[in-house]
């Protein structure tokens, strides 16, 4: 268990402060921003593209430091042991005009149709065991990654460990989770759940220390303020949920976990005189490309809130 981690990122948008702050971070040129993964869940899978900053300004007040997305990439994700490839295509949304502009004659809102720096399968579908490689070809550059698909154990099951919460918080559920570890090989895992717009509520795990059945695994413990108030599920005084609640544990590679790992040790640096440098974390991209490109199987359990 020691050796869970939680990934939080905090928007500027939810963090009160009651003196404005502006911390800069420079560096020479915007670079590519890959995030995106194959599962074996239903299809298709997105991708996600932008640039890194030039310059990062994390003021309170101040929105400008959105990431630009990258909407003219060709994008393409081959089963290599299927022989299948697979060319993505942007994925659009449509953006519905204020009140006070529905009838402005001289708009159609029809034509507002916006990309984010997103792009979807058309055909993949994840298998466990595959090897999955991901072209980009953006801006006379191209760009590589390789994942594979490692299997994950079945849940067998998942129980709640009901806690009271401390004086002025709500009561809340320990979800455990129940499994077999496969043994004499090393895997890793990373959980997800619901959380809100104040964390990113994922963890990562090595086996390294599990036995060989795994007898109730807090999937959400790990270190990181008021966690449990994002990734536990709150329980009604009669001890039903108040809305629905799921786990899902999948299956990453070393690259992946150690990825991951890089991410929690920088937001951990405090920038002090003792602390390393802030270095971008390990990637499976070439050309000077950052971010990750995961494949991972996939097994969720589903709790319905009682309405």
């Amino acid at each position: 268990m020691r050796n869970i981690f939680i990934l939080i990122f905090f928007c500027a948008t939810t963090i009160s402060c009651v003196d404005n702050y502006d911390i800069s971070i420079k560096s020479d040129k915007s670079r590519l921003v890959v995030n995106g993964a194959i599962t074996n869940q239903k299809e298709p899978y997105m991708l996600y593209l932008t640039k890194s900053l030039s310059q990062i300004s994390f003021n309170a007040n101040d929105s400008s430091a959105d990431a630009e997305t990258i909407n003219d990439a060709d994008i393409y994700i081959t089963d290599i042991n299927e022989s299948v490839t697979d060319t993505l295509v942007k994925y659009w949304s449509k953006e519905r005009f204020m009140p006070d502009n529905a009838n402005d004659p001289f708009i159609d809102p029809s034509d507002s149709i916006y990309y984010y720096g997103q792009y979807q399968t058309t055909k993949l579908k994840g298998i466990p065991g595959h090897t999955y490689s991901l072209t980009i070809k953006w801006q006379d550059q191209e760009y590589h990654a390789k994942s594979y698909m490692p299997p994950v154990p079945a849940i067998d099951s998942v129980q709640f460990n009901f806690t009271n919460g401390a004086i002025g918080k709500s009561d809340y559920n320990i979800p455990l989770l129940f499994f077999k570890e496969p043994q004499n090989e090393r895997n890793y895992y990373l959980f997800i759940t619901p959380g809100s717009n104040r964390v990113w509520p994922y963890s990562i795990l090595s086996d390294e220390y599990l036995q060989d059945y795994v007898n109730g695994l807090d999937v959400c413990k790990g270190v990181a303020p008021d966690y449990w108030m994002n990734a536990y599920p709150y329980v009604s005084e009669d001890g039903n949920l108040y809305w629905d609640y799921f786990i899902e544990m999948h299956s990453i590679t070393k690259e992946a976990y150690d990825y991951y790992k890089a991410l929690i040790q920088q937001f951990k640096t405090d920038g002090g005189g003792y602390s390393p440098s802030p270095a971008s974390p390990p990637t499976n991209l070439d050309n000077g490309a950052l971010g990750f490109f995961r494949a991972s199987a996939v097994n969720r359990v589903d709790f319905k809130a009682e309405r």
